[in-house]
């Protein structure tokens, strides 16, 4: 749509203060020369010029003339990188640190790398070309070679970054992680406390916090003899056919040998555990017990034991630490911070006799 006369004059004015023509205090040409510079009438300079007066930009001073009062700057940009943006918890998590944003100076891009690390790796180059004041980033496959931690270690010694639910080892970014090795730890002992002999760990092997889980559950069961664990990591997504098959081969072993306790890595792959038994007439927890991590909102559904990440929180503290880095200049060490997920037992573990 083309711009009127009015909103040209406004622009002009606004360039000349983001240029730094016009500082606060500076008096503006005069109504008389605007309208001659512009070819227009008085009385459209006086409304454009009233316009910036009430949006707090010019203050009028009569007998003297127009005056800049205030140079509001754009907000500057922030970029926030998740595995998925549009499911599962990282829409939680990219609210979260939004709403912390809100109230400053900073505004966010959102990007949505879609597990992969190429589309990752485009991102957040472009974003670098953009000039980004800072980072947060939930890395894709962050246990693998693929993971783009030498990318990431670059951008960190150029701007304030905080990297969540992954621990890279990246001397000056902020760090944001559960405590997902004891919460594994914590899920083997209530399965052995509830008298369970024969327990499965399935996980997905190319994220630093599902494998971070796996290894506290196995560890943890390895201190008790007479017990008999079952190890299946898988690399593709929770909802592939991969996935799926290998769910499948574990419950469908020999009555005496298929698992009464399964700890899942998150709740997608509890969920797959539940289709599958359900497809094999086992029922839960009957015959097996279940429990996942994240408290998805279909886990709450299908009552499934799990551990709840704070997921919006969680975006909330990674926006908090950023603005801390951004106003620090990067001075000191990051934060690296360890938040405790909270066990909530549901209908999906049970004693064995």
């Amino acid at each position: 749509m083309k711009k009127t006369k009015q909103e040209i004059i406004k622009e002009y004015i606004l360039d000349q203060m983001r240029s730094g023509h016009l500082k606060k205090g500076d008096k503006i040409l005069s109504e008389n020369k605007l309208a001659e510079y512009f070819s227009v009438s008085r009385q459209t300079v006086r409304k454009a010029l009233s316009d910036l007066e009430n949006e707090g930009y010019l203050i009028s001073k009569r007998g003297s003339g127009t005056y800049v009062k205030s140079v509001k700057k754009d907000k500057e940009n922030i970029g926030i990188s998740t595995q998925s943006l549009t499911d599962y918890i990282f829409p939680f998590i990219v609210m979260g640190a939004e709403d912390q944003l809100r109230n400053t100076k900073y505004k966010s891009f959102i990007g949505n790398a879609k597990n992969d690390p190429v589309i990752e790796k485009e991102i957040l180059e472009r974003w670098m070309d953009d000039g980004v004041k800072g980072l947060i980033i939930d890395p894709v496959v962050s246990a693998t070679k693929q993971a783009n931690i030498h990318l990431l270690t670059q951008i960190s010694e150029k701007i304030p970054m905080v990297i969540i639910n992954s621990d890279l080892d990246i001397p000056k970014a902020g760090i944001l992680i559960l405590n997902d090795y004891e919460c594994g730890a914590l899920a083997a002992d209530k399965f052995l406390s509830l008298g369970h002999k024969k327990l499965a760990v399935i996980y997905k092997a190319i994220h630093k916090a599902t494998v971070e889980r796996a290894n506290g559950f196995i560890d943890k069961v390895k201190e008790y003899k007479k017990t008999t664990l079952y190890e299946l990591p898988f690399h593709a997504l929770e909802t592939s056919d991969t996935a799926i098959n290998l769910i499948m081969s574990l419950l469908s072993l020999p009555k005496d040998n298929v698992p009464t306790a399964i700890f899942c890595s998150n709740d997608l792959v509890a969920m797959q555990v539940v289709m599958a038994a359900k497809r094999l007439r086992l029922e839960i927890p009957k015959d097996i017990s279940i429990i996942g991590f994240d408290d998805a909102d279909f886990a709450q559904a299908l009552e499934i034991s799990t551990f709840r990440h704070p997921k919006q929180k969680f975006g909330e503290k990674a926006a908090q630490m950023l603005l801390k880095m951004i106003e620090e200049n990067n001075n000191g060490k990051p934060e690296r911070v360890v938040e405790k997920a909270e066990f909530i037992e549901r209908n999906s573990i049970i004693r064995k006799n």
